[in-house]
């Protein structure tokens, strides 16, 4: 599990986006769009090596969508 710094603003807009059934990394999933394998789903279908696989390539994926959300949310004009 890893920690992410947001600011207050980001924090309390999560907040009031969170549904009540969801932790606030499934929260920021949901908003974000980012793929998240349902474990029901693939649960017996791939193997625990396969799973690991699956995370640390979603961990390397192309990051430009946060990327262009990020310069869309700092742009002054």
């Amino acid at each position: 599990m890893k920690t992410v710094r947001v600011d207050e603003w980001f924090h309390e807009y999560l907040k009031t986006e969170k549904r009540d059934d969801e932790t606030m990394g499934e929260a920021l999933v949901r908003l974000t769009g980012a793929p998240a394998p349902d474990p029901d789903v693939i649960a017996g279908v791939i193997t625990e090596g396969q799973g690991e696989q699956m995370k640390n390539r979603i961990d390397r994926m192309d990051t430009s969508s946060a990327t262009a959300m990020r310069d869309r949310m700092t742009d002054d004009s």
